[in-house]
Formats: structure tokens, sequence, C-alpha cells
């Protein structure tokens, strides 16, 4: 990692002692924690955008969960730079009123109704003032349960590309049931999935939360789906394929 600096003595790499942190601050700790997971994030959506490019998959981005638009905005500044996907269209789906009612009972305090909460209106200013595929971006807003209806999934079907590239990143176990139910029919070979929160929530276990949904998903779908990057210590992309 670029933040961890090689020493040519014991401990052979540079640590911070109690001088240079006597001073850290809870600001501080949140500021490096979001620095080194959105760096990561950054760098598995490089990744990710190349090997859609490269394999030429054609089709849409979907993300499930915008909260500031922090990785849409890095999906759109990479896809930007592939001729190979210009025609590949947005697709925001957010409740942008924060967290719906929390019934499965996640180790997260934070995690309430309304809880990380982004306005459409605010999440199409970052877009805006970001200035890249703006016009190739659509919102679906509401809640996942009541949103993602058959009749969507219909004329999703029937109207829009398949699924290139898309970003589960919906926190709770209820919130990721209704997304894969319904993004079943989009997938195609090659569809890459991106699970932000497999390991977040639920203290790593992987029969709640967002795991348990995943694999509840898995049992049932027509498709299975290869390993494919591991994201910090929180997620993992998987590649969707036939066979």
């Amino acid at each position: 990692m670029k933040n961890i600096k090689p020493l040519n003595r014991e401990p052979w790499v540079s640590l911070e002692g109690k001088s240079q942190l006597k001073n850290w601050t809870h600001r501080k700790e949140v500021a490096y924690n979001q620095q080194l997971r959105q760096a990561l994030k950054y760098e598995f959506f490089i990744k990710a955008v190349d090997f859609i490019a490269d394999n030429k998959i054609p089709g849409d981005y979907h993300e499930y969960g915008c909260h500031r638009a922090r990785t849409f905005r890095m999906v759109l500044t990479e896809v930007a730079k592939k001729s190979a996907l210009s025609g590949m269209n947005f697709f925001a789906f957010d409740s942008f009123a924060g967290l719906p009612t929390v019934t499965s009972n996640p180790d997260i305090p934070l995690w309430k109704r309304g809880a990380l909460a982004t306005s459409e209106k605010e999440f199409l200013r970052m877009i805006r003032q970001h200035g890249l595929g703006a016009g190739r971006v659509r919102t679906v807003t509401g809640f996942y349960d009541q949103s993602l209806t058959p009749t969507l999934q219909k004329k999703f079907q029937q109207e829009e590309q398949p699924i290139a590239l898309a970003t589960i990143d919906c926190d709770l176990y209820e919130s990721a049931v209704p997304v894969f139910g319904f993004l079943e029919p989009l997938l195609q070979e090659g569809s890459v999935l991106y699970l932000d929160d497999l390991f977040t929530g639920y203290r790593g276990s992987p029969v709640r939360g967002v795991s348990l949904a995943f694999e509840e998903f898995r049992q049932r779908s027509r498709f299975k789906f290869a390993e494919h990057m591991q994201v910090g210590w929180w997620g993992r992309s998987y590649i969707t394929y036939q066979g």
C-alpha cells in the first residue's frame, strides 16, 4: 500500500509512535479510515472497468445504495477512459431517504431507519459537478421492497441493456434480498457483481446480512459466480458464468 513506507532497519516499515499520535482525534480517525477504504475501492473499479472493456462485455452500470455518490463517480471516471464502453448507461437505485426500517439486527448502532441519507437532489448535484456522463445517469427512487417491482424488472428487460457491472452497497439483509431478486434476469455471462458489505455490520458472519442474502440468491440463480477480487476487508466481486 502506498501509505506504508519501507525502512532499512527494524521494524522495516515506518510506524507512527506516541509523539506523532498525541493529537490524534476522532475526526482524524474518520479521515484516515476513509482515505484507506476509498483508495482501495477506487483501485477495484479501475480494474473492474478495465476487465469489462477488455472482455468486450456490453451493458450498463447499476448501483444499489448510492450514498454520497463516491463509487458512482469512480465508475463514471473510469468508463470515460474506455471508448469500448461509450454506450454504457448508469442507474442509481436508492431510497434517497436513508436506510429502511431495520429488522435483521446488525451490530452497527448507526444503521437505523433514515441513516446514511443523501437526497436525490444532492446526489444529482454531485454527479453534474463531477461533469462526466451526467446525461446518461438515471435514478430509481424508493425502498427496494417497494421500488423494485416485477413491472420495473420487465421494463428493464425489454428496454435496457443487461448488466455489465453492478455495485450492491445496501448494507442490510432486508435490503439486499429484493435487490438480488430484481437483478437476476438482467445478468449475462461476464457481469461483474461487487458486494460492498459481505463482511460488514454482522461481525463478518457468512450466515447474516448481505452474505446470507447473496448465498440464498446463489442457490436459486441460473448463473454461477466465480470469485473475482477481494476489496479491502469488507467486500468482494464475482463474475457470472454458466456451466
